[in-house]
């Protein structure tokens, strides 16, 4: 490795090897990204293997040698041993970014209090994540909401990075505007995430189009209740499973409920879809309907039955040269929004010179 390079290190509060949700994926990206550009150290895990690894880390010396500290939060709360190691960063003249990925906790939809230990940890979040962002030198969210909930409506929201999710590119088949099949990636169990919703919508849309499908890639135990409909596809894997499935795949789907939380949330999935190439179905939440408004790549309903159910038959019924504009504005969008620019924009934030 060159030891010229800047030496940064990259702080995941999560464990690597565990399954390919939305915080894996942001951070392998993220880590492969800065890799090209910096020498990249890592520490991650629990908050137990942590708090060793990072006093293993200060103690070895190499903290000095850093040009730069990036902190992935994780959606439980930071320990004492992450809120000292990034003090001691900034104490020693070391820049420290940090990213805040959620606030579930201030939110009933997502967070129900139904426990002691989810009371004191919602009590908990707002000091606890405010405390990280004063020992921070600079703090990013996902959205402009998502800052105020955690730091207010004041000047410290407003000043606030922004670092939402970026979009791969992998080599994806062409779009074939005869697929009949809708893909959706996530899980179909949680009510905000629209997972009702959807099955209710593609029961609408099939009785307009009798032969649509919906795949949904779902991780164990996050499908839907049996028996499953026939025009269900059920899929457990990851990114190699769903290229895979994307020669079938006339367009993308997220059905998320018009929620306090969904509409100020950029879900990872949204960008995901992107880079497939496909025309998009999304509700109305404002952050997601507001990327693909943006990029002109599909369609946004009101996060109702009728209203999901129009949107998925008007894409499946659209004319052959409107399904490849929407495809090639996905892509676009996905080349103007790589994780490598998200990369680049964590430097910059930490000035770091690359």
């Amino acid at each position: 490795m060159d030891a010229r390079r800047p030496r940064v290190l990259l702080v995941a509060m999560y464990r690597l090897d565990s399954d390919r949700t939305g915080p894996m994926v942001r951070i392998e990206a993220v880590r492969a990204s800065l890799s090209k550009l910096v020498s990249l150290d890592l520490v991650s895990g629990t908050r137990t293997t942590r708090t060793w690894e990072m006093l293993r880390y200060a103690l070895s010396g190499r903290l000095r040698r850093l040009s730069g500290v990036y902190v992935e939060s994780s959606s439980s709360l930071p320990g004492p041993a992450d809120l000292l190691f990034v003090a001691l960063a900034r104490g020693l003249g070391i820049p420290v970014l940090t990213y805040v990925r959620d606030a579930y906790q201030l939110f009933p939809e997502y967070y129900p209090i139904t426990s002691l230990r989810r009371r004191i940890s919602r009590g908990a979040f707002l000091p606890i994540f405010r405390t990280l962002a004063r020992f921070s030198s600079v703090v990013a969210f996902p959205s402009r909401g998502l800052a105020r909930a955690v730091l207010g409506d004041g000047d410290r929201a407003r000043s606030a990075a922004l670092l939402p999710p970026g979009a791969r590119l992998p080599k994806v088949p062409p779009l074939d505007v005869a697929a009949r099949e809708i893909l959706y990636v996530g899980s179909l169990a949680h009510e905000a995430g629209g997972g009702e919703l959807l099955l209710d919508a593609m029961k609408l849309a099939r009785a307009r189009v009798h032969d649509l499908r919906l795949i949904c890639v779902a991780p164990e135990g996050h499908g839907p209740p049996e028996p499953h409909p026939t025009w269900l596809e059920l899929v457990r894997g990851g990114e190699l499973e769903i290229l895979g499935l994307l020669p079938r795949v006339l367009a993308t789907v997220t059905p998320r409920l018009r929620t306090p939380y969904n509409d100020l949330a950029v879900p990872i999935k949204v960008l995901e879809y992107l880079g497939y190439g496909r025309p998009m179905i999304v509700t109305d939440a404002t952050e997601t309907a507001a990327i693909v408004e943006a990029a002109g790549c599909g369609v946004v309903v009101p996060a109702t039955r009728d209203g999901l159910a129009d949107g998925i038959a008007a894409v499946a019924q659209a004319a052959p040269a409107q399904l490849d504009q929407w495809g090639a504005a996905a892509r676009q969008a996905a080349a103007a929004n790589s994780w490598d620019m998200r990369a680049a924009d964590i430097l910059k934030l930490l000035g770091v010179d690359a």
